[in-house]
């Protein structure tokens, strides 16, 4: 079974990104019902993407 592994993080960065009003209203939903903000679980939900990403190269050559 995949898991969410939450770690504390020693140096901590701020960035802005622009993403669909939904998942916003995502986000603000699942820290009400956690009692967690929101950027902590988006932090969380990225960090858990990084293990779960792979990236595909394509050949070069299409014969």
């Amino acid at each position: 079974m995949d898991e969410l592994r939450i770690t504390k993080k020693t140096e901590p960065v701020m960035f802005t990104i622009r993403v669909d009003k939904a998942i916003v209203d995502f986000y603000d939903r699942l820290a009400s019902e956690t009692n967690r903000s929101r950027n902590e679980l988006i932090a969380m939900a990225l960090e858990f993407a990084m293990e779960k990403i792979k990236v595909e190269t394509l050949e070069e050559n299409h014969t």
